[in-house]
């Protein structure tokens, strides 16, 4: 039993944030008593967005609720046979009907958000007339739903499942007639018309297999491929239901072949060409196999083995990866790299037969978008949309204009491209691309002449008009702004509010009858206590596993990081490292070695820790030539007052865990990501604030699902209890 020693830490109150979240910015007040007005909101893992609102005064206040004119793309999705797009954001969702041109919010939130979380993940089936979605009930869980588009009736999948912002436990059908969802460990399928109407069979009756929807793959409309341990199976899609059914008489499917190695649910992922004759398996996001049906008479037998290779680039870690075929039966194998000189994320396509044939790489790519007759494949990276022919992989067609942050194919040729100022609907064949909503503006004001609503995107940039019946925007001759902020009945203005969630609050002062000054938004003014202050910790002890991971979730939601490092994993991994170093993140120590300096055989003295933390610094400056951090902690938080004392007297600043439980002390158990996560949510309100450690690789443990793979998971939880992301340096 280890032995903690717990320090009193005694957190000071700060009267300011270092930044403001939401800021009131310009306003323009016309004759009718209609105002314009800009929000801007800067939030944890979100880009700065500036929203424009509008409002009808009446009575010294909002006559409804004020009306919003812009849209972020933070997500899109097709709807109803691609007729409708799907706008999503921290507001509410929107729809665009592609045939009218018109838009309007489907739901909208009535304030403004101030604890945003990221919108949530939908897989939307191909036809656009069924959605599935987790509905939130717990910090970090919720209920997997399916719902009809045009009705909104639905139904529940499964319940308590773990939040998700990457993907969900569903494949559609090609034909989007069939779903097929992981319901704990197991694997089932349904008719979504015939479940939403509850007239679906019993689900012991539609049940397919163990396994994780890793396990699964829609090859075709009818061929599915099914993978249990080593055997894989094939189902034709219109059998489920006589499988689902008779399952322990006929078994799970028609067994085709084997791979020649165990498939793990949990960390491995296949891909099957349309016949169903190719697999391409990536093992636990290292190993790259590309295997093929042996021809013959001969059943079940193992796969030939065309290649099979380790991920082994010297100059970037890998983040993630997806594989896709060609026309005639290739994979393509996609790969996102974080290289280890600190560099903008890169992305990598690669063509597998006997070996691996590069044909792109592109420099801060996502993910690859295939259309969907699956010929050509999009990506976007920083200001700029590429499309290429998957074939021939020439690039086709590109735009560029603001950076972009989403992108949904609309047909064949056709994109909607959802950028951070505009959302652009980008046709191919003509390579033209026109505006049709307005994503964020700089300032919104009255146009002098005709009255209409006008809009900067950005200072210097096009002026766009506002369709008041359709909702919609459009490029516009420039008209020079003239903002008037009070009209003879009313005066707007920017005032100090007591809510630390602002910097400033929107003022209505009423000039006749009875003299009176509202809000806008009554709760822009209500007093707010100050955020918790979490530091999230990254302790990393003999194993590299989980890393690129890390870094690349922190840059995406903008969030800052401490890893602490030991003289093992220095030693084991130069290259991880300096990639630390390089992306800017502090680092502390963790001692020359992992062993635990409270339960051990030999005598820990101060000679012995303050020669460990010089050896320590010694081998961090000759591996990056760069100093550590003066911040240690021991390993495994295992500590005594002795002990710090001596780091003490070494010049260094201990800090410590006050978590009834360490995401380290649970390597050697099975404990599920949601239990440490709600553990942490807990102790973080209860103790006012403090670390957050996340184990960044650990080569002896047992623990399946380790916790940095939801680290996105954790992030947001965090954010939902109140914390806000601060350096480890204002805790200590």
């Amino acid at each position: 039993m280890k032995k903690k020693f717990l320090i009193v830490v005694f957190f000071a109150v700060i009267s300011a944030f270092s930044f403001a979240r939401i800021t009131f910015g310009t306003t323009d007040l016309n004759s009718k008593d209609e105002v314009l007005f800009t929000v801007r909101q800067e939030m944890t893992g979100m880009n700065p967005c500036s929203s424009l609102y509008y409002a009808k005064l009446k009575d010294g206040a909002p006559e409804k609720q004020p009306l919003l004119l812009t849209c972020y793309p933070e997500q899109m999705e097709l709807l109803n046979n691609s007729t409708v797009l799907q706008i999503r954001n921290r507001f509410g969702t929107a729809r665009y009907d592609t045939i009218t041109e018109s838009f309007e919010w489907n739901e909208a939130v009535s304030d403004i958000p101030e604890n945003s979380l990221p919108v949530y993940l939908y897989s939307v089936s191909n036809d656009g007339k069924w959605f599935c979605k987790i509905e939130k009930d717990t910090i970090s869980s919720g209920t997997l739903i399916v719902r009809n588009v045009e009705n909104g009736k639905t139904a529940v999948l499964c319940d308590n499942i773990l939040q998700s912002y990457e993907r969900l436990p569903v494949k559609w059908s090609p034909d989007s007639s069939l779903l097929i969802y992981e319901k704990e460990g197991n694997l089932y399928f349904c008719n979504p018309d015939a479940f939403v109407r509850g007239i679906e069979m019993d689900e012991k009756y539609r049940k397919i297999g163990r396994g994780t929807i890793n396990s699964i793959e829609w090859a075709s409309d009818k061929n599915i491929a099914y993978v249990d341990d080593y055997l894989v199976y094939y189902i034709n899609s219109k059998e489920l239901y006589t499988i689902g059914l008779y399952s322990g008489i006929i078994g799970q499917g028609k067994a085709i072949g084997r791979f020649p190695f165990q498939f793990n649910p949990k960390t491995d992922k296949f891909s099957a060409n349309a016949s169903l004759n190719s697999f391409v398996v990536i093992q636990n996001n290292r190993l790259f196999s590309f295997l093929k049906l042996k021809k013959g008479d001969s059943v079940c037998d193992y796969m030939e083995v065309i290649y099979s290779n380790p991920y082994t680039d010297s100059n970037a870690s890998l983040i993630d990866s997806y594989v896709f075929w060609d026309d005639y039966g290739n994979p393509i194998l996609w790969q996102e790299k974080l290289p280890y000189d600190g560099s903008n994320e890169r992305g990598l396509a690669c063509m597998l037969s006997d070996k691996e044939i590069p044909v792109l790489e592109l420099e801060d790519s996502g993910k690859p978008y295939l259309s969907p007759d699956g010929k050509k494949i999009a990506f976007f990276a920083g200001n700029r949309v590429c499309v290429y022919e998957v074939n021939t992989w020439k690039k086709t067609n590109e735009l560029t204009g603001e950076n972009i942050v989403s992108l949904k194919w609309g047909g064949r040729n056709l994109i909607y491209v959802g950028g951070e100022k505009t959302i652009r609907k980008w046709n191919l064949i003509t390579n033209s691309a026109d505006v049709f909503m307005l994503s964020t503006a700089q300032t919104g004001f009255w146009n002098q002449d005709d009255g209409s609503i006008m809009a900067l995107s950005s200072e210097n940039e096009d002026c766009y008009i506002y369709n008041r019946e359709a909702s919609t925007w459009k490029k516009s001759a420039a008209v020079k702004p003239n903002h008037q902020n009070q009209n003879g009945r009313y005066r707007v203005f920017n005032g100090i509010t007591p809510n630390v969630q602002y910097e400033n609050a929107l003022y209505i002062r009423s000039l006749t009858k009875k003299p009176v000054t509202k809000p806008m938004f009554a709760k822009s003014i209500e007093k707010t206590e100050e955020e918790i202050k979490v530091a999230l910790v990254f302790d990393c002890y003999d194993n590299a596993d989980g890393l690129s991971r890390v870094i690349s979730m922190l840059k995406k939601y903008k969030v800052d990081g401490t890893f602490f490092l030991n003289g093992e994993f220095i030693r084991r991994y130069p290259a991880e490292t300096r990639q630390i170093v390089l992306n800017d993140y502090n680092v502390g120590s963790m001692f020359f070695s992992k062993t635990d300096l409270v339960n051990n055989p030999f005598l820990v003295d101060e000679d012995f820790v303050r020669r460990g933390l010089a050896r320590n610094e010694d081998e961090f400056f000759e591996t990056t030539e760069k100093e550590l951090s003066v911040l240690w902690h021991a390993p495994y938080y295992s500590v005594d007052p002795s002990i710090i004392k001596y780091g003490a007297k070494a010049g260094y600043n201990y800090i410590n865990s006050y978590h009834r439980n360490n995401d380290c002390e649970y390597l050697d158990k099975d404990i599920t990501p949601e239990r440490i996560i709600l553990d942490y949510c807990y102790d973080i309100k209860e103790l006012g604030g403090g670390i957050v450690p996340v184990t960044v690789g650990f080569s002896q443990g047992n623990r399946t699902d380790p916790l940095y793979n939801y680290l996105d998971i954790l992030i947001c939880a965090l954010l939902d209890c109140g914390a806000k992301f601060v350096s480890i340096n204002e805790l200590y």
